[in-house]
């Protein structure tokens, strides 16, 4: 079965309206930020951690914790010296202009970088490689992340896709058909971090599945029907 398969030739030239896909900070978010300058010891006042570079070690995820800035409840990251800054409801871009402005104050031609850590998708269900897979972009959509994952098996069913989203208020939960070419314009089309995906099995597989039983039963039944035979005929 192939993805998108109800999109014709002239489909190609049409431009289809998608949600809005930059991502927006949000509470418990991990930032990443450096600030660089030409003196690696000035640097160092204003980062966690001394470095001239991307030379951090960002390995693990305990490294992410250590060596990034969690967004609190308030909204706020706390950076050496710059004190708190309001990142929630921005972009990374937007987030890491504000930095910029705040830096110009104390530093002469500094550069400011500013990056998502937690950016993570779980991947479930009926695919080569399931899994937890981390993405360091502030975009993703559900055919990279399942494309992350080796792709859906033969036994999976891509008009019957999960993706369970959590938000304040709880879970949201997006049915997904990705043979379907409005699959461009839903809203879980770009993912986002701590988003689940699961593919569910195919027909084919249930009754694969449940084929062994079946057998079962009906050798069941039929040696019931061969002796009850056997005994008639006595």
């Amino acid at each position: 079965m192939v993805y998108l398969k109800d999109a014709s030739n002239r489909d190609t030239t049409i431009t289809y309206q998608q949600p809005e896909k930059k991502y927006l900070i949000s509470a418990n978010d991990i930032i990443f930020v450096r600030i660089l300058t030409g003196n690696p010891e000035i640097s160092a006042l204003y980062n966690n951690t001394p470095t001239s570079g991307f030379s951090t070690s960002l390995s693990s995820e305990a490294d992410q914790y250590i060596n990034g800035f969690t967004v609190d409840t308030y909204g706020k990251i706390k950076l050496p010296v710059l004190g708190s800054v309001k990142v929630e409801g921005l972009t990374l871009h937007e987030t890491e202009k504000q930095i910029q402005e705040l830096a110009d104050n104390y530093l002469v031609d500094a550069t400011v970088i500013v990056r998502l850590l937690n950016y993570k998708v779980t991947v479930l269900g009926e695919v080569t490689r399931p899994g937890v897979y981390s993405h360091y972009n502030d975009r993703l959509t559900i055919l990279e992340a399942i494309g992350k994952a080796g792709d859906i098996t033969d036994l999976g069913d891509k008009r019957n896709i999960m993706v369970i989203r959590p938000v304040p208020e709880g879970r949201v939960t997006f049915q997904m058909d990705l043979t379907n070419k409005d699959l461009l314009t839903s809203p879980a089309f770009f993912l986002k971090p701590n988003d689940v995906i699961y593919v569910k099995p195919s027909k084919s597989k249930a009754f694969q599945i449940n084929l062994p039983t079946m057998s079962m039963i009906l050798s069941s039944i039929t040696t019931i029907i061969v002796l009850a035979q056997y005994f008639d005929n006595q």
